[in-house]
């Protein structure tokens, strides 16, 4: 079974090179590493922030807390989730954990038993057995790196929405069997049809047709521009999802569904009050930098389906997960 891993998200991320390995060796033979206390406030910050966004608007289930793997340049710190009473030491969201703590040398064991360089990173992929991981490096890494602890907790909102709807992630190891390269990501679309301008065209202008209906001051007016903006894009995936590249459709709503819905959950904390408190045109601007059409326009897409169909987006969620595009279908015909 392919592994899929969604990178770090909303900015390009440069990254933190660790220390040589003799320097962080002999370093790490010196830690005794513990959790800290902002670390931990931070942690369990998050947690509780991306439930109460479930709550207010994506609709998930109850969490189903994956294994979490945090570092910074020194240990890493693996939260085990534990149904025993007082069987934990830390809690966040409600849930105790099996705090593990370790001294690391530069690299970090995934779950998994993949290893990776202890610097900027943050994603959710799924074990052999099915079951979640979620690995993140910490705010101090973050600003290391020059990057904000808003942009880290919005990145944590993101990520870890991957972590509560692993069926989409299943359906993209059907389509690695189905003949799509094992190694794509969530701009397997871009990176397959950037280099055609009649490409980009067709999906620039659909894109700006749903931020249109996302804007839009009626209902009615929503639903126009959402009808306009989904016959654009039947147009385009007609004109290019055929023969050889006719599975990229049915990866275009797998990837615009994952990206989509972890863009919204991160732009939900951002606007939260008891979040990142921005109002929406700044959000608006924060989340959009970057130009990755899956997450630009699985944002758009999200934005209209939540606004048609409050309720909908609980359909994304679950074993029997449904995608985006199908969601959206549905909401305009009514």
């Amino acid at each position: 079974m392919a592994i899929v891993c969604i990178a770090a998200t909303l900015v390009a991320a440069s990254l933190v090179h660790p220390p040589s390995a003799s320097a962080s060796s002999e370093r790490a033979r010196d830690v005794a590493c513990e959790l800290s206390s902002p670390d931990s406030a931070w942690i369990a910050t998050a947690l509780e922030g991306w439930q109460r966004e479930s709550s207010r608007a994506l609709h998930a289930p109850s969490i189903r807390f994956p294994t979490l793997v945090l570092f910074d340049t020194l240990c890493s710190h693996t939260l085990l989730p534990t149904a025993r009473p007082n069987g934990g030491v830390f809690i966040g969201a409600g849930q105790q954990f099996v705090l593990q703590n370790a001294a690391h040398s530069g690299t970090i064991r995934a779950p998994n038993g993949e290893s990776l360089s202890a610097r900027l990173v943050s994603f959710a992929s799924r074990m052999p057995n099915g079951d979640m991981f979620f690995v993140m490096s910490l705010p101090s890494i973050w600003r290391a790196a020059s990057r904000s602890d808003t942009l880290a907790t919005a990145v944590f909102m993101h990520e870890f929405t991957h972590t509560q709807n692993p069926a989409l992630g299943a359906r993209i190891d059907a389509l690695i069997r189905r003949g799509l390269p094992e190694e794509i990501d969530d701009d397997v679309i871009q990176k397959r049809f950037d280099s055609l301008p009649a490409f980009q065209r067709a999906y620039e202008q659909e894109l700006d047709l749903f931020y249109e209906s996302a804007r839009a001051p009626t209902r009615e007016l929503a639903v126009r521009a959402a009808r306009r903006a989904l016959a654009a894009m039947d147009a385009r995936r007609t004109t290019y999802f055929r023969g050889a590249n006719a599975l990229y459709a049915d990866a275009e709503d797998v990837f615009l569904s994952m990206e989509g819905i972890g863009q919204w959950a991160a732009y939900l904390w951002l606007t939260d009050p008891q979040g990142a408190a921005l109002s929406a045109d700044d959000a608006m601007v924060y989340i959009r930098r970057g130009h990755r059409w899956s997450q630009d326009e699985g944002l758009a897409l999200l934005l209209v389906l939540s606004r048609l169909a409050p309720e909908a987006p609980r359909a994304m969620f679950g074993p029997n997960a449904r995608t985006v595009l199908p969601l959206l279908r549905s909401a305009v015909a009514r």
